[in-house]
């Protein structure tokens, strides 16, 4: 075998073990896989922790429910390439949005993080210049808008 050969046969042991670690494939073959199992769970509590720390009011508010809940998503949503827990902890509330009620306590942190940031398919981009968005918190409607410079002003409205 020829030393190309050999580099790469090993970039897709290599590709597959990172995959097996991040989206739970198949071990490939020469690799423990009792430990390359611990290793993912590891991995994918490290990422259960950076995101409730990142988001601490939609942890607080999913209580109980939020390792099962955010474990399940990370399972089908393996990490970008940017690993940022606030993105990360965006997507995971996005996801939340659109499969079922999304808890009240952790309505105005997702304002503030749609306010300042938006999701891409290349990550997280901090907004820029004149941002305007509305949510319902509580039993009012916020209306937010995010200033040039960064400023911030809410105008709650009745419902």
């Amino acid at each position: 075998m020829s030393t190309r050969e050999a580099r790469e046969r090993l970039a897709e042991a290599q590709a597959a073990l990172a995959r097996a670690l991040a989206q739970g494939t198949p071990v490939p073959p020469g690799f423990d896989a009792e430990r390359v199992h611990e290793a993912a769970r590891s991995l994918l509590a490290k990422r259960r922790r950076s995101v409730e720390r990142t988001w601490p009011r939609l942890a607080a508010a999913l209580g109980d429910s939020f390792r099962a809940r955010f474990d399940a998503w990370a399972r089908e949503n393996p990490m970008a390439l940017e690993t940022s827990a606030l993105a990360d902890g965006g997507r995971f509330a996005q996801a939340l949005l659109t499969v079922s009620p999304f808890p009240e306590d952790a309505r105005e942190e997702l304002l503030a993080f749609e306010l300042r940031y938006r999701l891409t398919e290349q990550g997280l981009v901090a907004r820029r210049g004149f941002t305007l968005r509305t949510s319902r918190l509580g039993a009012s409607r916020v209306l937010a808008a995010r200033l040039p410079g960064g400023r911030v002003l809410r105008l709650r409205l009745p419902f």
